[in-house]
Parts: structure tokens; sequence; C-alpha cells
């Protein structure tokens, strides 16, 4: 019976964290939903702060909705206290097999002459004349980072939403044993700069160099470059939960001589080849030590000399690390995007003929 009423404090103490934590949106925007990758219920800009009740995984929590929090500067606490529990321990007066005399477990249960202690991981019974009980009240503490506990007979890794009780003196108690401490892992965010613009670079090389080639190009004489990526044109966005990108993508007209279209709008033509660029890009900058996000601002010449913002497309470094991008179209489903219509050649039924649904 005190074991099941155990477990049951241990399941609820994740269902009413109180708001402990804020965030503020780094990227363009932001999406609040039902649940998890659910319905769409409001849009938040950048700027814009939220509060924080709990964490899941990279997804969390406030009255409005479910948001990713790889796309904001989030602070919340490593640990979160959501109760308290009394429970009957007992210290043994003498050894008991492998079980050293001094030794602290909880009671789970009693009988007229024994008690059921669990000693590191297991069940004991032991004499009531060979152990002193007594009471204490323990604080019901949710991880919210994934951790390690360490104790004198090892050390246990945790996962974030674990539930652990911790005593009067500081001490965690996890699945039948006590652990002195826990540890969080530094969070590693370093990026080179020059690392991450060689291989922009390089990508950008392969994916306009199979534009120029095309059968589109030679029939129309010209194709969409993707111009290089300068310095100016990345920005790197550092913060205590990891490092994030912002990166400035331009397109123009180019005729198959080399020469830039000069008075003309550029309007991009296929959809799916301009999603898997992106795709591959971001994957790239993942594999480089970006551990937060990868924002695409994508912006078109404008036929009069300049450039314009026509949307972007932001991703969560987590949701890849955990699920991976099946195809362009995952990629496309599961990121912050908000791309004009006029950014594009064709109308979406056009391409729906074109390209098909296909990967």
């Amino acid at each position: 019976m005190r074991k099941a009423i155990l477990a049951l404090a241990l399941t609820a103490a994740t269902s009413y964290a109180a708001s402990a934590g804020s965030a503020t949106v780094l990227t363009n925007q932001l999406s609040l939903r039902s649940y998890p990758n659910g319905e769409l219920t409001e849009t938040v800009e950048s700027g814009q702060s939220l509060e924080l009740s709990s964490l899941f995984n990279f997804w969390g929590l406030n009255e409005k909705g479910w948001f990713g929090v790889d796309y904001t500067e989030f602070s919340f606490p490593k640990l979160l206290k959501t109760g308290s529990i009394e429970l009957k321990l007992c210290t043994l007066n003498e050894s008991l097999g492998t079980v050293k005399e001094g030794t602290t477990g909880v009671v789970a249960g009693e009988t007229e002459d024994y008690y059921e202690v669990a000693f590191g991981g297991k069940l004991y019974r032991v004499p009531k004349s060979s152990c002193t009980p007594f009471s204490d009240t323990f604080s019901i503490e949710v991880v919210n980072f994934k951790a390690t506990l360490k104790g004198p007979e090892g050390n246990r890794d945790v996962p974030s939403g674990t539930a652990l009780l911790q005593d009067s003196s500081g001490r965690f108690f996890f699945k039948g044993r006590f652990y002195n401490s826990i540890e969080f892992p530094q969070l590693k965010g370093e990026v080179d700069r020059e690392i991450l613009l060689k291989e922009i670079n390089r990508i950008i090389d392969i994916f306009n160099s199979a534009k120029f080639s095309s059968p589109l190009a030679d029939r129309l004489g010209y194709y969409v470059k993707t111009l290089p990526v300068r310095n100016e044109d990345l920005r790197i966005v550092k913060t205590p939960n990891g490092v994030g990108v912002f990166v400035k993508l331009k397109y123009r007209f180019f005729t198959k001589e080399g020469k830039p279209i000069d008075d003309r709008k550029t309007r991009l033509f296929l959809k799916r080849s301009n999603f898997i660029f992106w795709k591959n890009l971001t994957q790239e900058l993942f594999g480089l030590g970006v551990n937060k996000f990868v924002e695409l601002d994508i912006y078109r010449f404008n036929g009069s000399g300049g450039y314009e913002n026509c949307g972007f497309v932001a991703s969560s470094y987590h949701f890849y690390r955990l699920y991976g991008f099946k195809n362009w179209r995952d990629f496309i489903d599961h990121s912050e995007s908000n791309l004009s219509e006029d950014l594009w050649f064709f109308a979406d039924q056009v391409y729906e003929r074109v390209e098909g649904n296909g990967d």
C-alpha cells in the first residue's frame, strides 16, 4: 500500500507545476499549439516574452499553449518542487547481509515484528529490534533537464521529466536508492563562424550548379541564383540554452552568360528543390555545432536595385536530433515558417501538377 501511495505521489508530481520560468522569442515568429506538434492556436512575434510553467523534452507550456523552446531564450529551474510527502525511514543498528550498519532506507510496509525496507533498490524484511525508525518530509522535485545522480553505490542518469524525492538533508531518493547529489552537464555551444560560412557557401555552390545546368534554365536562358552568404549575412546568437543562427539567403535572376537581370523581380521556380536545399543547409549547420535553431531568412531582388524580405523558415535542433527530417515535406511541416506567396513563380496548383507529392 505504501509503495502504491509513493508511486502515485511521484506520478502526480509532474502535473501541477506552477509557472516558474520565462521565455523570450528569438526567431521571426513562434507558434503556440494545443499540444506538442498539435493544432496552431496563436502566433507570437520576435522579442515577445512568455511565461513558462513546465518543460517536456524541447516543448514548453504556458497558459496559451505549447511552444518549441529551441526558438526562445528561456530560464527555468533545473529542479522544480511540486509538492511534499512524509515518509517513514529506518536506520540499521546492525548489518543485514550485504547492507551495512548505519544504512538508512525507506519503509515500504510493516507487520507487528518487521519493517519492509528498501535498501539499494531491493526490499528487505528487517526486525524492528534491528533498526531505528523515524519520519522525514521529502520534497517532490521534477528534473527539468537530463542529469546524473551521484551516490556511494554508483551513479545513475535520469532524463528530463523524472520525479525525485529529496530529504531534509538534501539527499535524493530514486527507485529504492539514496544519492548524495545531482549534477547537470554543461551545455556545449561553440561554433566557428569561418567554418559555417565555408560550408554554407559550399552547399550554395552545389545548388547553383544544379540550377544552372537544369533543362529549365536551358529553355529560359536564365536561372535563379542564390548569392554567396557574406559575413554580415550570418548572425550567431549565443544563449545559456545553446546557439542559434540566422542566415540571410539572397536570390536573383542571372543569365546563362553570368549577367544579373536588373529590371525583373526575382521569383523562385520549383518549390520542392528549394525546400530540399533549405533542408540540407539546415542539417549541415546542425552538424557543425548549432544546437538551438537555424533560421533561413529569404530575400529576393526587387527589380529596382534592392532586396526585399519574403519570409523565413526556422528549424528546431532538438526536433531534428530526436526525429530527423525524413524528407522536404517533413522539414517544412515541423519548422516555423512564413513565406510570401509572391516569392514563387507559379501558383500552388501548378506546383502540385508539376512536382507531385513525392519526396
